[in-house]
């Protein structure tokens, strides 16, 4: 699809930061004036200077369960954080 394509009718403005799902195909247009950058040691921000090739993020997930046992609520733990753990792994 051509930017010239692009039908922003059912467009609305966000009206508070926050984190968004985003779904394949879905277009997300920054506001003007907004940018993301990232260089490392001699790059400008435009990805063409001796910076890292990768971008790692680290988010801290925490468990807690109520209401059951603590032999159960370990296990339920230990189950959620196998499966998420088996899921990062299957994406690479």
């Amino acid at each position: 699809m051509d930017s010239d394509d692009v039908d922003l009718s059912g467009a609305a403005r966000v009206e508070q930061t926050g984190i968004a799902l985003v779904h394949e195909g879905e277009l997300v247009v920054p506001a003007p004036g907004a940018r993301a950058g990232f260089s490392g040691p001699g790059g400008d921000g435009e990805g063409d200077g001796g910076g890292p090739t990768e971008v790692h993020y680290w988010f801290p997930v925490q468990i807690e369960v109520v209401g059951l046992d603590e032999a159960t609520a370990g296990a339920v733990v230990n189950r959620v954080f196998e499966e998420l753990g088996r899921e990062l792994e299957n994406r690479g």
